[in-house]
């Protein structure tokens, strides 16, 4: 595990409960070098995010993050929502999406038996480290280390 998934899994660890405390799930931490080092926070909740909620977040993970001290170097903070085409990249992300659309890339040998290796379907269940979906009424099984990328794709 590179030091960055370190810091971030440290900071996730930190601020998980406390922000659940508060109404918000913490859906993924990003620490990374863009020019500058970059600890990325991404939230959501039930009824949605408003830039209120950043901020409140923002302020509540600024300060756990100066008494606890987690990361080396000096870092710009930065709170947001995913949006509705959030990606999903953990085991959890597919559990809290289970119901939802998602467009989903396969790597190639993920489904020898598909020619489609784009797939937009509902996802039914995670069952261990196997996807279920639902696409075009046929019921798929995925494992989740065959799926490159993930990303909601709401019924708009």
């Amino acid at each position: 595990m590179s030091q960055e998934a370190e810091i971030a899994d440290r900071v996730e660890a930190l601020l998980r409960e406390p922000l659940g405390g508060l109404g918000y799930q913490l859906l993924d931490v990003e620490y990374r070098f863009e020019g500058r080092w970059v600890l990325r926070l991404l939230i959501d909740r039930e009824q949605g995010i408003a830039l209120e909620d950043c901020s409140t977040v923002s302020e509540m993970a600024g300060r756990i993050l100066d008494v606890e001290d987690p990361v080396p170097t000096k870092f710009s903070l930065e709170v947001s929502s995913p949006g509705l085409f959030r990606p999903l990249k953990l085991p959890r992300h597919f559990r809290q999406s289970i119901g939802k659309m998602v467009r989903l890339i396969l790597a190639p040998d993920a489904m020898a038996s598909r020619k489609d290796k784009v797939l937009r379907c509902r996802i039914t269940d995670v069952k261990g480290e196997t996807l279920l979906v639902e696409s075009e009424g046929e019921t798929l099984e995925l494992p989740l280390d065959g799926i490159r990328s993930a990303r909601l794709d709401p019924d708009l």
